[in-house]
């Protein structure tokens, strides 16, 4: 490449970028960032269209922002999901997208786990408890009963990815019987997890957890609803650290409120943030996350890694490593193949 690259940043959540800063400087990039993740999509345009690759986190990348994006050649996405980003225009327009899908996948399992455990074992009404017993002098399990152990209960993980099949291996060792629902594991892979395929119906009848791991698409919006609440066990729980559309929150209220299911453990929502008055905020049976199974330091670093190492490879006319529209690079358009030329 003859010119000078430039890398622009439309939002981030680091304390600073200092160390992009630098990183950039020794690469001999023209390095600049922004916090514009509410921005209209004319300054986005504005701001951005000059860029070779732009890096984004929750700016809205709709169709109108890339198709007036004329240099840009690489979007990177900071994190896993990428629901602000218009993946069809970005390939129309010959722009590679790619999100850094492993980073955090430790951490967001970890989580899972955590909501696992605080909500099978009812946490927020253990906390009624210890207060009472503190201020009141007074025990009693009443409050908690029952509560089951998870010794020999049955874990059902739909969507068995980089995150879901992580739950598989570090629940592995609970004693409890594990069911995988993910049609779009072959057949190979589901050999090496040591596990067969469920029927999703199938699954939710039989597991007394369910722990979702899929992304948001036209398929899985929605596909936790009132049926299929219905399904599950009076004494089962729903966890959710995927993406909140995948599951209908009313319908889940309405389930938790009439007795059908025991619980909840979400980390993500339909409306970000949720409402106050939202039904889902105030059950004594359901355990919330403000949308942070994703954090950790660790986790951080190895996202800011891996986006300079994308940056590396944009340098070394290459993709980045997780690239969402492979058809792109294909593409007599691919814009990236063009400004190498």
């Amino acid at each position: 490449m003859g010119n000078r690259i430039t890398f622009k940043i439309t939002d981030y959540i680091e304390r600073d970028l200092k160390w992009e800063e630098q990183e950039c400087k020794q690469l001999g990039i023209d390095f600049y960032h922004y916090q514009m993740r509410d921005a209209a999509p004319s300054d986005l345009i504005e701001n951005f269209k000059d860029a070779d690759i732009v890096l984004t986190n929750m700016a809205a990348m709709s169709a109108e922002v890339l198709d007036g994006l004329e240099n840009v050649k690489v979007l990177l996405r900071h994190g896993i999901g990428y629901d602000n980003v218009d993946v069809e225009a970005a390939t129309r327009n010959g722009i590679i997208f790619a999100n850094e899908a492993t980073a955090s996948s430790d951490d967001v399992a970890e989580h899972a786990i955590m909501l696992i455990m605080e909500t099978y074992r009812k946490k927020k009404l253990q906390d009624k408890v210890l207060e009472k017993w503190i201020h009141e002098r007074a025990w009693s399990s009443e409050l908690i009963y029952p509560v089951h152990r998870m010794k020999g209960k049955t874990l059902g993980i739909v969507g068995c990815g980089n995150i879901g099949s992580l739950v598989l291996e570090k629940m592995s060792g609970f004693g409890m019987k594990i069911l995988v629902c993910d049609p779009y594991l072959g057949e190979e892979r589901y050999r090496e997890l040591g596990i067969d395929h469920v029927p999703l119906d199938d699954l939710l009848a039989a597991s007394d957890i369910v722990t979702i791991h899929v992304p948001v698409t036209e398929e899985t919006r929605g596909m936790f609803h009132l049926d299929r609440f219905r399904l599950m066990k009076k004494t089962a729980v729903i966890i959710n650290t995927a993406r909140g559309p995948v599951l209908n929150t009313g319908d889940l209220v309405t389930v938790i409120r009439e007795g059908n299911i025991a619980g909840a453990g979400l980390d993500v929502f339909e409306t970000e943030p949720p409402p106050p008055d939202a039904g889902i905020t105030s059950m004594d049976n359901v355990i919330l996350s403000p949308h942070i199974a994703w954090y950790s330091e660790e986790g951080g670093w190895d996202i800011r890694h891996m986006i300079m190492d994308d940056v590396n490879a944009f340098i070394a006319g290459k993709p980045p490593r997780f690239v969402v529209n492979p058809e792109v690079l294909d593409q007599p358009g691919c814009r990236l193949i063009k400004g190498n030329a």
